[in-house]
């Protein structure tokens, strides 16, 4: 045993310190670098460029044909007529039918007036009026009855509110019913229209009807009618 003088270390049976024989030692070589690589990144390449070659040839999608058939044949040529060929005559229009004669008027046997080409048959719109207003057609008249806004101010114990209720479900005429009993909204309304809260109280487009008859109601949807025609 001893001490190494160069490093001052004790020596061990071969007459080294720890150190001098570490510094003996050969050093170990870093490792190589795997060739895995090399070979991986070239196969990559080469495939991805199969890969684009492989796109670049896909079919084209079809497309839709076009509307229609098309057809290769030649357009057949309509020869024209020469100046020397006589065209055929045009067909004559045929004539009108002749009109029976009116009937020979009698002794005792009214002729009616002939009525004008084109006219329609009027008919007398139904309530108030005179002989001075003018006639008007029956559908144009129940079409103008249609538009007239009618509200019912009501309740359910009303036995007046039935009788009005069950006369416009009768002839089909369009009403809305409010429950003033149900709905305050409705009650409030019916004080602005008839300030006594009577029902059945009517608002048809702009006129008020209190109560109800027949004749009446009747006269106040044909005034609000004829303002809609």
């Amino acid at each position: 045993m001893g001490i190494c003088e160069k490093h001052q270390l004790p020596l061990d049976e071969n007459g080294e310190c720890e150190l001098c024989r570490l510094s003996d030692m050969p050093s170990k070589s870093p490792p190589a670098r795997s060739a895995w690589w090399a070979l991986i990144i070239p196969l990559a390449l080469v495939l991805a460029g199969i890969a684009w070659t492989l796109a670049s040839f896909e079919p084209e999608p079809e497309r839709a044909p076009p509307r229609g058939v098309r057809t290769t044949a030649p357009r057949p040529v309509i020869p024209e007529p020469s100046a020397e060929e006589p065209r055929a005559p045009e067909p004559e229009p045929a004539p009108a039918p002749e009109r029976p004669p009116p009937p020979v008027p009698g002794d005792d046997i009214p002729v009616p007036e002939p009525t004008p080409e084109g006219a329609q048959l009027d008919a007398t719109p139904p309530g108030e009026g005179d002989a001075t207003e003018a006639r008007i057609p029956e559908w144009k008249w129940n079409l103008a009855r249609r538009r007239v806004s009618i509200t019912m101010y009501a309740t359910q114990w009303c036995g007046v509110c039935r009788k009005a209720r069950e006369y416009m479900e009768t002839r089909s005429i369009d009403f809305v019913e409010l429950d003033t009993d149900e709905s305050s909204i409705a009650g409030d309304r019916l004080g602005e229209l008839n300030p006594r809260k009577t029902i059945p109280t009517f608002e048809i487009d702009e006129q008020v009807y209190i109560g109800f008859r027949e004749d009446a109601f009747e006269a106040k949807i044909n005034r609000a009618a004829r303002k809609h025609l």
